[in-house]
């Protein structure tokens, strides 16, 4: 969803439903993306866009052993990034929503900011 603030110049003061509404919007997206503020946790949903692993395959990925493999995926989980299927003694990791396969995808064709 997209705030039209096209009717603001800068120095004005926003409708307080705009207001309001990015301020619902900063307080339910900021666990998300402190979640992926984590290097090795956005290499682990990065990865996932379209595709699902085990923890072992994350290993293999990331460089990391099992355990921090584990810790890094319940992070994304309790922040509702990625979701767990049962197979067979393992699960299956995959994004929680399709939504964030094209969020991977976006993020994927930026260009990193360069520092002044």
């Amino acid at each position: 969803m997209l705030i039209n603030k096209t009717n603001h110049t800068s120095g004005t003061s926003a409708a307080p439903a705009e207001l309001e509404e990015c301020r619902r919007l900063a307080s339910s997206w900021a666990p998300v993306l402190q979640a992926l503020a984590n290097e090795e946790r956005l290499l682990i949903a990065l990865w996932l866009a379209g595709s699902t692993c085990s923890v072992r395959e994350l290993e293999r990925v990331t460089g990391l052993g099992q355990s921090l493999v584990s810790y890094h995926l319940r992070a994304l989980r309790q922040a509702g990034l990625v979701k767990a299927t049962p197979s067979g003694r393992s699960n299956r990791y995959q994004l929680a929503h399709g939504g964030l396969d094209q969020l991977a995808t976006l993020i994927g064709t930026l260009e990193p900011p360069t520092e002044s």
